[in-house]
């Protein structure tokens, strides 16, 4: 069962403002731009462009994200329930004068407080493993349009280099996590008209052990996602083994 106000008072320090530095010189942030970058494509190919489009986002983090939407034209709505995000969001919205473009709400994502057929969009990134997904995506799949588009990127459990990563070094062991397997993102997809999935990074995070010389992590990483991308093409079963996952559902 998710403990609600455990994951609250847990964000609610993961977000406090001496823990900005940390979180922005994380290794992981060249990762998760190439996936946030695949999902700005997908946007700007359904729908052209995101101008007057109602999007929410569950989970906002620090506000990069809302932002990048907020300057593309969408009209944004974040929730979260822990109040020292959704302040780093506003503090991140304010900065680039987007503020009356975004709407921020403390709110519990099992029990939205939107009216049916609201968004365009909703967006979800590395949250559903804290939540009850499947009362998540039932609510989701509620304020969502018609033809509306729910996102989420989300780390996947099978890969056993994360899972030993996991296991010595996740700063979120303390929110006791529940990672989704292949088989919950297709057991998502099946509540959808349209799901794609695309998944990323089987072995080429490998590389992050050279990140302190830039010219040989940049080689390895290069050489490793090549391999990876056609073992892949060749054995395609393996994509339950990927590290993270973007699954793009059409209602």
């Amino acid at each position: 069962m998710v403990n609600v106000q455990r994951i609250k008072n847990y964000y609610d320090q993961f977000w406090s403002y001496n823990k900005i530095k940390e979180q922005e010189e994380s290794d992981l942030r060249e990762y998760e731009e190439e996936v946030m970058n695949y999902v700005l494509k997908y946007l700007k190919k359904y729908f052209y462009d995101l101008k007057n489009k109602k999007l929410l986002e569950i989970g906002p983090g620090k506000g990069h994200d809302v932002v990048q939407f907020a300057k593309s034209g969408a009209m944004v709505t974040a929730i979260d329930i822990s109040k020292n995000s959704l302040e780093l969001s506003k503090k991140c919205a304010r900065k680039h004068n987007l503020l009356k473009n975004i709407k921020l709400i403390q709110m519990d994502a099992h029990d939205m407080k939107f009216r049916n057929e609201q968004f365009d969009i909703i967006f979800i990134k590395t949250t559903l493993m804290h939540l009850n997904y499947p009362k998540v995506i039932k609510e989701c799949k509620r304020v969502l349009k018609k033809k509306g588009l729910l996102i989420s990127i989300e780390p996947i459990d099978e890969n056993i280099l994360i899972k030993l990563y996991r296991f010595f070094f996740s700063q979120f062991k303390e929110t006791k996590p529940r990672y989704l397997r292949y088989k919950d993102l297709i057991i998502i997809s099946k509540n959808f008209r349209k799901s794609d999935i695309k998944v990323f990074y089987l072995f080429s995070f490998i590389s992050l052990v050279f990140k302190n010389n830039k010219r040989i992590y940049g080689i390895t990483l290069k050489i490793l996602k090549k391999i990876e991308d056609l073992i892949l093409k060749i054995f395609p079963t393996m994509e339950k083994n990927a590290w993270l996952s973007v699954s793009i559902h059409i209602k």
